[in-house]
């Protein structure tokens, strides 16, 4: 049997193992983090990297392919603040490059769907998605230690998105106010400035996402449309 070479599945593998080995790289060595600070940024990276995955692969959207480039950069920047001293962080840095080279290249073009969806909206797409990372953005704020203020961050952001993307309710309003206090309270807890403003920043954008009307118009029921009615045909009377 004649085997064809599979470009987005190269390219995906390519991803997740470089994903895989930075994970690896964070657990085993997660200096200048702190051991839980590593272990939230851990969690934000599995989440996103099976979601650009199951994006890419199955659902063919667009915005997984730009989800994949933003982790796997993401990613290249952190774990290379801890120096690329070992033989795992050298192929954690060779695969990142390779990864990006194929998520920016024209391989995928073909693959993925060239026009958007009947779906969700881009709101709608961008809301959870944005909530998801309040774990990584908890851990990466938190160098030397976890507040709990962060802690009860990164534990909302998920729960919440997860509930909005189950079509939940609660799960819209805890996005628009919930979501954005425990946000400001954690800013207020932060060590350092440029935690609180990372804080400040994340739950002002998961505000804007959730108030705009897309947000709310992914809940709403599509009712499908009625078929015409029936008319009664009458037999010809005979002259």
């Amino acid at each position: 049997m004649e085997r064809h070479f599979s470009a987005p599945l190269f390219i995906a593998g390519l991803f997740a193992a470089a994903e895989l080995a930075w994970a690896i790289r964070l657990g085993l060595s997660p200096d200048p983090f702190s051991p839980g600070a590593a272990t939230l940024m851990i969690a934000g990276v599995v989440a996103y990297t099976a979601i650009a995955l199951v994006g890419m692969l199955l659902v063919r959207a667009p915005w997984a392919r730009w989800l994949a480039l933003v982790v796997v950069m993401a990613t290249l920047i952190v774990g290379s603040l801890g120096g690329i001293t070992d033989v795992l962080s050298v192929g954690a840095v060779v695969l990142s490059l390779l990864a990006i080279g194929g998520l920016a290249g024209p391989w995928l073009r073909i693959w993925l769907r060239q026009r958007p969806g009947a779906g969700a909206g881009a709101a709608a797409v961008a809301l959870p998605l944005a909530a998801i990372g309040a774990p990584p953005l908890a851990g990466f704020a938190s160098v030397v230690a976890t507040t709990p203020a962060a802690l009860v961050l990164a534990a909302t952001g998920p729960v919440l998105a997860w509930a909005y993307a189950r079509g939940f309710r609660w799960g819209l309003w805890g996005l628009r106010v919930a979501l954005p206090i425990v946000a400001l309270i954690a800013a207020i807890a932060s060590a350092t400035w440029i935690a609180a403003t990372g804080f400040v920043a994340f739950g002002l954008a998961v505000a804007i996402l959730a108030w705009l009307p897309g947000a709310a118009d992914a809940l709403s029921p599509v009712h499908a449309p009625l078929p015409p009615p029936r008319t009664r045909q009458h037999p010809e009377v005979a002259p």
